[in-house]
């Protein structure tokens, strides 16, 4: 085994600085550190989430006009958001025809009523291993 002299370099390290025009703190990380990837971090889960919110909104526009034929009202899909994260989501709904107050929140009932049903719909519709929990707001025209 060879002994290096003081001052000596390792083999290949003058290649590599005649590779690089300056040595930056960085060099040597792997790119999946690297914080000027756009799609590190939140910005990666902040896409997820709207993925999911965009499979579960055609879910939806399904299922709920099918949990409410047997009732007098009627609504349609506004959005899906996370609140605050993807395991729960709140759904907002509009009715087609102008609800007062009290009936807004009879159709959150029915619909929290059968949230089940609702979600066993959405969980058959999107590629996730736990369905998220299911929030209703309806508001009137």
């Amino acid at each position: 085994m060879k002994q290096k002299r003081r001052g000596q370099k390792r083999r290949g390290q003058k290649h590599q600085d005649s590779l690089s025009g300056s040595v930056q703190p960085d060099d040597g990380l792997a790119p999946r550190f690297d914080r000027r990837n756009p799609l590190s971090g939140s910005a990666q889960a902040d896409r997820k989430a709207a993925q999911l919110c965009v499979q579960i909104h055609r879910a939806l526009d399904f299922v709920v006009p099918q949990t409410l034929v047997n009732t007098t009202l009627d609504a349609i899909v506004l959005d899906v958001q996370p609140a605050p994260n993807t395991a729960h989501l709140l759904v907002l709904l509009q009715a087609t025809a102008s609800l007062t107050e009290h009936e807004c929140r009879q159709l959150e009932l029915v619909l929290t009523q059968n949230s089940g049903l609702i979600r066993t719909a959405v969980a058959q519709s999107i590629h996730r291993r736990k369905t998220p929990t299911l929030s209703f707001r309806v508001t009137s025209l």
